[in-house]
């Protein structure tokens, strides 16, 4: 069983966004070992929040990220998790697919095949969306949109998939951004959402934004704005999770595939001002979310545990 540092925190409501009051966790030791073994409840909705390209070091204690690094202090904090392949592509791939297919490539000319995230969620009579920013429209099928082509179809697994890309039932469940307002105000989130920033708010970059300090700055205000829009909507209960994570870490970090890697998990009622040293990678979490859902590993998913010291006490 994985031993937790947990530090007592002097708000009750600090699992939500308004309530942090430290940039780092400052756990009076660390732990290690194995997953717990709790009984998880089925989450009404999971919204995982995917940025770009930076290893914890970069992330956590960054003072020019003070709203992310507020929500590792108030939430539970993943301190040994990984992305599993390098470049960026494969490791959406793997967030709903449990395999990278053996891709080392962003290209998005691949297609990828196998059962899917999406596909266990239809067949139990669950919903799912994915919410890109830039994006011009739902099922849009190019692979970059916009004047500095900040929309990249290289994050958006969904399209990579062609039974889900070249069906239009389900194409459209991948949306421009601005559809996650209107779901949280007519209570029409789903049960699973994929949230991902455009190039000039993931911290990825793109030609008109590549300045490192305004990079941050969007990104940090990306996460406290969508973060607080889905704790102020009838979608944040008690069974509700946001996770916060990365693609990948630097290209020169390949542990575990693809670099030590920060994640956050937000909950109104799970742990909180918790910090981790589990080992953990994608498959990590996606096993988390099959598991409470009963449903169907996914690929290396089946072979390693749930992340649930994160999501439940």
């Amino acid at each position: 069983m994985n031993r937790l540092v947990v530090r007592v925190l002097m708000l009750s409501s600090m699992a939500l966004l308004t309530s942090a009051t430290a940039a780092t966790p400052t756990p009076a030791a660390s732990s290690s070992g194995t997953a717990q073994t709790l009984s998880p409840k089925p989450f009404s909705h999971v919204f995982v929040f995917v940025l770009e390209n930076h290893g914890y070091r970069s992330i956590i204690g960054n003072p020019q990220l003070p709203i992310i690094n507020k929500l590792a202090q108030s939430g539970a904090l993943a301190r040994q998790y990984h992305g599993v392949a390098h470049p960026s592509l494969p490791n959406y791939v793997a967030l709903i697919g449990g395999a990278t297919g053996g891709s080392h490539s962003n290209s998005t000319s691949q297609k990828f095949y196998g059962p899917t995230l999406p596909d266990r969620l239809e067949a139990a009579g669950l919903t799912w969306k994915g919410y890109f920013q830039g994006m011009p429209s739902a099922g849009f099928q190019g692979p970059y949109s916009g004047k500095w082509l900040n929309y990249a179809k290289k994050h958006n697994p969904f399209m990579l998939f062609p039974a889900i890309a070249t069906r239009p039932e389900r194409a459209k469940n991948s949306v421009p951004l601005a559809q996650l307002a209107a779901d949280l105000s007519h209570n029409a989130a789903p049960n699973y959402a994929m949230v991902v920033p455009d190039l000039c708010h993931d911290m990825h970059g793109a030609p008109n934004c590549l300045n490192r300090a305004q990079l941050y700055k969007a990104a940090d205000q990306f996460v406290g704005q969508w973060v607080s829009a889905v704790q102020r909507s009838s979608a944040w209960d008690d069974n509700a999770a946001i996770v916060i994570t990365f693609d990948e870490a630097e290209g020169s970090d390949t542990t575990l595939g693809g670099g030590r890697i920060p994640t956050i998990v937000l909950t109104r009622t799970g742990p909180q001002g918790v910090v981790s040293d589990t080992t953990y990678t994608h498959y990590n979490l996606l096993r988390t979310l099959t598991d409470a859902w009963k449903l169907a590993p996914l690929g290396e998913s089946q072979n390693v545990a749930p992340m649930n010291e994160l999501f439940w006490k």
